[in-house]
């Protein structure tokens, strides 16, 4: 077998073969796949595209994003490169983009196989790459890996109160309406959800509980149904404590009647 050795950069243009990912994703943790097509690299390196998955925040969590560097400083045509792996130490979207560089001064890649370990700069991150190569020869590279992901801040409340009609406690139109907007602000962002179940002071205070807890049930199943992994979420039993509105024992009022989920 042929011994190469590759910088960060220069591993990346080594990761080429197959049409499938090198890695199999076989857990619910943090990863990226890294893909380009049909390119010359020349002195200054060239990019490409990937995707960073987050199953461990709930389904279809997906962040598009560029890189650059690789294979800067070398020649060299590839028809398709692949690699992919899991992401480390990740805590937050935001932690994600920037330059990496190989957590060692220089790695060997065998031709057939290989792995690299590409650490952010600016943090703890870190990407475990798998590669499956074709009898592809490449020089060092000292150019380091960009990542580029622009993705706004999230400009959404962290607090949401979903009234209920009187003894019920199904999710109604305008609930769904606020929770689709969670959802999409905070499905696939580093947070957790809490769920309160509150009732007003109308009837038995066991009869509340219990509706308290199915309002609360209510919600965390919606979230649950539209892609939220369901350990992100917790739900709290609040019966006619801490209520919205303090009123009188037995008051009607639906502001009293509510859920309230908090991003955290």
């Amino acid at each position: 077998m042929t011994l190469t050795k590759c910088s960060a950069a220069a591993l990346l243009l080594c990761l080429a073969g197959g049409t499938a990912p090198c890695f199999a994703q076989t857990n619910d943790g943090p990863w990226v796949q890294i893909e380009s097509t049909s390119f010359m690299v020349g002195i200054g390196g060239q990019g490409g595209d990937g995707q960073l998955h987050l199953p461990n925040l709930g389904t279809n969590c997906i962040y598009p994003f560029n890189i650059s560097g690789i294979g800067a400083g070398i020649q060299v045509g590839v028809s398709r490169i692949s690699s992919s792996g899991p992401v480390k130490n990740l805590t937050k979207v935001e932690d994600f983009p920037g330059t990496y560089g190989s957590t060692q001064a220089e790695a060997t890649l065998v031709v057939g196989r290989g792995n690299m370990s590409l650490k952010n700069n600016a943090n703890n991150v870190v990407l475990e790459l798998a590669s499956q190569t074709a009898g592809i020869a490449l020089g060092v590279s000292g150019q380091n890996l960009t990542i580029d992901m622009p993705e706004p801040p999230v400009n959404a409340p962290r607090r949401y109160v979903l009234e209920f009609g009187f003894n019920k406690d199904f999710v109604n139109a305008d609930s769904r309406k606020a929770l689709n907007e969670l959802i999409e602000a905070w499905k696939c962002r580093y947070v957790n959800i809490e769920v309160a179940g509150h009732a007003d002071r109308a009837g038995k205070e066991s009869n509340n509980l219990n509706l308290s807890e199915l309002r609360a049930i209510a919600v965390r199943d919606y979230l649950v149904g539209a892609g939220v992994v369901p350990t992100r979420i917790t739900t709290r039993i609040a019966g006619e404590s801490d209520l919205q509105v303090p009123t009188l024992d037995n008051v009607r009022l639906r502001r009293n009647r509510v859920a309230v989920v908090t991003v955290r």
